[in-house]
């Protein structure tokens, strides 16, 4: 028992040391670590001809005036209802303290 005991003793003290040697340094002195670079290629598209610019900026502001119209449309039809004058709160505060002096009796 004793000599199994030592005999597995020995061999983890060897698996360990083992294990330590395999994650070393290859050399002792170079710790720094080598990055790659990669250059992006850069994708140069073909210059548009006039003809192309033009209906692009016809479509652009055909497509701007038809949202101004389409926010005019909504702000027209959202726009807020005039109040009535007579349902201001200083109005209806006054008319119901006139009518609190009203309900008391006189002094």
């Amino acid at each position: 028992m004793r000599w199994s005991l030592a005999v597995a003793v020995v061999l983890s003290i060897g698996w360990l040391a083992v294990g330590a040697g395999a994650q070393s340094a290859s050399e002792p002195g170079r710790t720094d670590l080598q990055t790659e670079l990669k250059r992006r290629r850069f994708v140069v598209h073909p210059r548009p001809t006039a003809q192309v610019v033009t209906q692009d900026v016809e479509r652009a502001a055909a497509g701007m005036e038809a949202e101004q119209r389409r926010d005019a449309l909504v702000r027209e039809a959202v726009r807020p209802v005039p109040r009535r004058p007579d349902l201001d709160p200083a109005i209806s505060g006054g008319i119901q303290q006139r009518n609190l002096l009203r309900a008391l009796p006189p002094r």
